[in-house]
């Protein structure tokens, strides 16, 4: 096996394993309060167009954000 080496001609060295299975969990676990909760946060709205905006944009947005900071978390407790 030859040293991998990157473009500006560090060394890389394999680390631990993360787990990713646990950031997947995570994303379905978003997918399901999504399904779950889409139309409890269109009918909390009584405006159509902002419970429609509410509803199927920025609570999907808000959902991923709050996984990828959970991610995001994960990895530096796991490196750490």
């Amino acid at each position: 096996m030859t040293d991998a080496t990157t473009l500006t001609g560090r060394q890389e060295e394999p680390g631990k394993r993360y787990p990713l299975w646990i950031e997947r969990m995570l994303l379905l676990g978003a997918v399901v309060v999504f399904v779950l909760y889409g139309s409890a946060v269109l009918n909390a709205i009584e405006q159509p167009i902002l419970g429609v905006f509410t509803a199927y944009v920025a609570f999907p947005l808000f959902l991923l954000a709050l996984v990828e900071m959970c991610g995001r978390i994960l990895q530096h407790i796991h490196d750490s």
